[in-house]
C-alpha cells in the first residue's frame, strides 16, 4: 500500500500542473491526463503526516523544551529565534503537499458521487488548516486556492472564522460517511489510515472536534462542554488512533527517521523532558530515550532513529485514544468539578500512552500519577494532568506547545539568550512569525507583519 505514494504524487503533479504546452506535441497514451480522487489519497494523506510529524513536531518540541537545537536553525529556534524565512517551508508543504491536494480530492470526489471519499477529506483539510491556523493564527483558506484562477494574494480569513470552518468541516465529513457511499468509487485500500472504514474516520473525526473545542478554553464559555460532547463519539481505544504508518523501504520512511538519519547532530533530547522521564523513573523511557550503559542514568540524550517515533516504519500520531481520556481528566476536573472522574479519566489516559508505547501497562505507576485529590487545589491538578499529557504526546504534532499555550503547563522556565529582535520579552513563543514569501508576495493581505512571537493568537487571548 505504502509503496504507492511516490508514483501517486508524480500523478498529482500532472493533474495539478499548470504550465503552458504545446498541444501538437505527441503524448503517450501511458500518461494519465487525469487521476480519480482516490488516487490522489495516498499522498495526500502521507503529506500531512510528513508536516505534522516533521516541522510541527520539531517546533513544538523545541519551544516546550523536549527536545534541544544544537546546531543550524533548530539552534536557533530553539532560543526562539525564528525568523519570517523559517516559517516558509511549513507553508509550501501544508498549501501545496495537503491542502491543494485534499480541495482537489474533494471536487473529484463531490463530481464522482463517492460520497465517503468527499467526508474524509473535508476531516483532513480541518485538521491542515487547524494545524496551521495553531502555529500562525489568521490564515489564507477561503481564497486560498484559486491560483489556476489567477489569485496569487489570497486574502486572509480570521482564526476565529477558521475554528468556525474547522467544526463545520468535521460537521459535513461525519455526515457524508455517516451516509450512503454514493454512485462513486469507494473509500478503500488507497486509504493508508483506516483502509477505508468509515466508522474509523468517524471517530477521528468527533476526536478532532473535541481536540479543537478544548483549544478555544481561553476563549469560550462552552469550549469543555463543547468538547465533551464530541468525546461521547471519539476514539475508544489505541487501535482507533488516527495515525499513519510508515513502512521500511527507503521510500516509505518515517520523516523523525529520516530528520535523526540526516540531521541528528541538530537536535538532541532536552535536559527537562530527559530528567521528567528519569526523575519519574517512567515506563516510557526505554523506547523514547536511546540506551547507554556508560551514563549514570543508563540512558543518553542522543536522539537517533532507533526510539519509538524516530524508527523507520513508526507511526505519526495525528489524535489518539490517550488524548481523549486527558482531555476528559481536563474536563471532569476544570468543568464539571469531579475530581474522581478526572483521576479514572487520567488513569486510563496515562495506561493507554504507556501501553502503545511500552508495549504494556504499570499498574503502580498509573497509580501514582493520576491521584489527583490529594493535591493542594485545582491548579496543583490541572498541573498534574498536563504533565503527564505532555510526556504522552511527545512526538504528537502540536499538542505540547498547544496546552502550554492555553494553560501555563508544564511550568518551564524559557531557556536562555531567548530575547532578541523577534522575541523581546525572552519568553516562550505564542506563535510563529509568517514566512518571508508571504511578506514579500502577499504584503498587503498578511496581517502581521513584524515578526513579533509573542504576540497571542485569538484563541491564547
Amino acid at each position: 500500500m505504502k509503496l504507492k505514494i511516490f508514483s501517486i504524487i508524480t500523478c498529482f503533479v500532472l493533474v495539478t500542473s499548470s504550465c503552458d504546452f504545446d498541444e501538437d506535441i505527441n503524448v503517450s497514451p501511458a500518461t494519465p491526463a487525469d487521476v480519480s480522487a482516490q488516487a490522489i489519497i495516498p499522498a495526500a494523506q502521507a503529506g500531512l503526516a510528513w508536516v505534522i510529524g516533521g516541522e510541527l513536531v520539531r517546533i513544538s518540541g523545541l519551544f516546550t523544551q523536549q527536545m534541544e537545537g544544537i546546531n543550524a536553525q533548530q539552534a536557533d529556534n530553539y532560543r526562539y529565534l525564528w525568523v519570517p524565512a523559517d516559517g516558509d517551508g511549513i507553508y509550501f508543504r501544508m498549501y501545496n503537499a495537503v491542502l491543494q491536494p485534499l480541495v482537489i480530492i474533494a471536487e473529484k470526489a463531490e463530481a464522482e458521487g463517492s460520497n465517503h471519499t468527499l467526508g474524509m477529506a473535508q476531516i483532513m483539510i480541518a485538521h491542515g488548516i487547524g494545524s496551521l491556523t495553531d502555529c500562525f493564527g489568521d490564515v489564507p483558506f477561503t481564497d486560498a486556492f484559486g491560483a489556476l484562477d489567477g489569485n496569487f494574494q489570497p486574502g486572509y480569513d480570521t482564526q476565529e472564522s477558521i475554528y468556525t470552518t474547522i467544526q463545520d468541516l468535521l460537521d459535513s465529513g461525519i455526515t457524508l460517511l455517516e451516509g450512503p457511499a454514493g454512485n462513486g468509487p469507494a473509500l478503500g485500500s488507497e486509504d493508508l489510515i483506516y483502509g477505508g472504514s468509515t466508522a474509523s474516520w468517524v471517530a477521528a473525526a468527533y476526536s478532532l472536534k473535541a481536540k479543537y473545542y478544548l483549544r478555544l478554553s481561553k476563549r469560550s464559555s462552552t469550549a469543555y462542554s463543547d468538547a465533551e460532547a464530541a468525546l461521547a463519539n471519539a476514539i475508544s481505544s489505541n487501535a482507533g488512533d488516527f495515525q499513519l504508518e510508515f513502512g521500511t523501504a527507503p521510500n516509505e520512511s518515517n520523516p523523525a527517521y529520516q530528520f535523526s538519519r540526516d540531521r541528528g547532530g541538530n537536535i538532541e533530547i532536552d535536559d527537562y523532558f530527559f530528567g521528567l522521564l528519569n526523575g519519574l523513573n517512567d515506563p516510557r523511557r526505554e523506547a523514547l530515550l536511546v540506551e547507554d550503559a556508560s551514563t549514570a542514568s543508563g540512558y543518553t540524550i542522543t536522539l537517533n532513529s532507533q526510539t519509538y517515533y524516530t524508527t523507520i516504519d513508526a507511526p505519526v500520531v495525528m489524535t489518539s485514544y490517550a488524548e481523549m481520556k486527558f482531555i476528559e481528566a481536563e474536563i471532569e476536573l476544570m468543568e464539571n468539578a469531579d475530581t474522581p472522574a478526572a483521576e479514572a479519566a487520567l488513569a486510563e489516559a496515562i495506561g493507554a500512552s504507556i501501553t502503545k508505547i511500552a508495549g504494556s501497562n504499570d499498574a503502580a505507576y498509573v497509580a501514582t500519577h493520576s491521584a489527583l485529590a490529594g493535591l493542594a487545589d485545582d491548579a496543583a491538578r490541572l498541573e498534574q494532568i498536563i504533565t503527564q499529557k505532555y510526556i504522552a504526546m511527545y512526538s504528537n504534532g502540536l499538542e505540547p506547545w498547544t496546552d502550554y499555550r492555553r494553560t501555563g503547563y508544564p511550568n518551564l522556565t524559557p531557556v536562555a539568550n531567548g530575547n532578541n529582535s523577534f522575541n523581546l520579552n525572552g519568553e516562550i513563543p505564542r506563535r510563529l512569525s509568517y514566512p518571508d514569501t508571504e511578506i514579500q508576495l502577499n504584503n498587503a493581505n498578511v496581517p502581521i507583519k513584524d515578526g513579533n512571537l509573542q504576540t497571542p493568537l485569538w484563541w491564547d487571548n
